[in-house]
């Protein structure tokens, strides 16, 4: 039986490129679900579970987790190690390399986890007589994971690549190894130049394991992913409510599961719906809808809105009638098409969306872009691009 462990590496050091434009200014551990930051979450869970000694590695925009972790957390143990070329997720452990002893965790900096799934992870190791172990989940879309091939939570392979993916479980992120990990790491052959984390279990000649964890394991990694994610934490007990310092309207109307921020302003005629954040300091005008949406912090929204399934970045301004309905259809991002998402618009940090515009579900506005009165969008338009009639 393996000692108890109280180290953990936390790999947050990516870019989240499928998640632009909201990730211009920001690192995708830093974007908020259910208006707190992903990492978090992470952190919450670790500490929570008894994990002492926790190394951050960071790397695209790392300046905003070092001022947000050593302001939320000044009295953790928490460390940061920079990973100044990102060259994938084997290489950003690399970086740990020296900063921990014996066996130690290892997790994503973005996907939310809860105390129950390290838990699980650390027990299912310290029971075993294996070199690694790993957690595994269930998933509606296994194609977009890498898909473990498990026998009785014996791991054999996990596939970055499926052709495959009915009935597999997929890789969750969780992860505990023994110091032998780093060299099994500088054996591991590179895929298109990069060192992904999931390779190395082909370089391990013991036993690794999985444990199988379900509901505490959220993953934000596409923009549809930030509103189901946002979704189902406002489930929770104590994630939703309303800021005593907001002001709502008496002819507005703020349905369950739905977080109002500090200083926020509600139009009369409002209608905010479940499934909606409103981060610090968002108004929102007169007879506005918004439904299942994430509204950023310092957002404007005018009067006479209807925002349904949408993101709206820092600072963004949304003219008076604008439409952006929602709904489900297919979207691509990064050249790969995904089809029958439930998404609306994003809207980057400080863009603008001028009064009476259309903008179709999957349409993006970069950061800082303009889009003039009364047009009608569809597809992206490019960070700090005017687009009018």
């Amino acid at each position: 039986m393996n000692d108890r462990l109280t180290e953990a590496v936390v790999l947050a050091a990516g870019e989240g490129r499928r998640l632009r434009p909201l990730t211009t200014f920001q690192p995708k551990p830093m974007l908020p679900v259910a208006n707190r930051p992903v990492l978090e979450y992470v952190l919450d869970a670790l500490l929570e579970s008894g994990i002492e000694h926790v190394v951050l590695v960071v790397g695209y925009r790392g300046d905003r987790i070092r001022t947000f972790v050593t302001t939320r957390y000044p009295d953790a143990n928490i460390e940061f190690v920079q990973q100044d070329v990102r060259l994938g997720s084997g290489h950003a452990l690399l970086q740990a390399e020296g900063t921990v002893d014996g066996p130690f965790l290892v997790c994503n900096g973005d996907n939310v986890i809860d105390a129950d799934i390290v838990s699980s992870v650390l027990e299912r190791f310290s029971m075993t007589n294996s070199v690694a172990t790993v957690a595994v989940a269930k998933s509606e879309t296994p194609e977009e994971y890498g898909v473990v091939i498990a026998n009785e939570g014996r791991i054999s392979d996990i596939d970055e690549h499926p052709t495959q993916t009915a009935g597999y479980l997929v890789n969750a992120g969780v992860y505990v190894f023994e110091q032998n990990v780093f060299d099994a790491l500088r054996r591991t052959p590179p895929y298109e130049g990069e060192t992904r984390l999931p390779d190395v279990f082909q370089q391990f000649d013991g036993l690794v394991t999985s444990v199988l964890v379900n509901g505490g394991w959220l993953d934000p990694s596409h923009p549809w992913g930030l509103l189901s994610v946002t979704e189902s934490l406002l489930l929770r007990p104590g994630l939703s409510g309303i800021a005593d310092s907001a002001r709502l309207h008496d002819n507005a109307v703020v349905e369950e599961s739905v977080v109002v921020g500090t200083d926020c302003d509600i139009g009369p005629g409002a209608v905010i719906h479940a499934g909606t954040c409103l981060q610090n300091n968002v108004v929102v005008g007169a007879n506005t809808v918004v439904e299942r949406s994430i509204i950023a912090a310092d957002a404007r929204i005018g009067a006479g809105v209807v925002l349904r399934d949408s993101v709206v970045g820092p600072g963004a301004t949304i003219g008076d009638g604008v439409v952006s309905p929602g709904g489900r259809g297919d979207v691509v991002i990064d050249g790969r098409l995904y089809t029958d998402r439930r998404l609306g618009s994003i809207v980057g940090d400080r863009a603008s969306v001028g009064a009476n515009s259309t903008l179709a579900p999957g349409s993006r506005v970069g950061a800082e872009a303009s889009v003039g009165v009364g047009m009608v969008l569809s597809g992206d338009v490019r960070e700090r691009v005017e687009v009018t009639n």
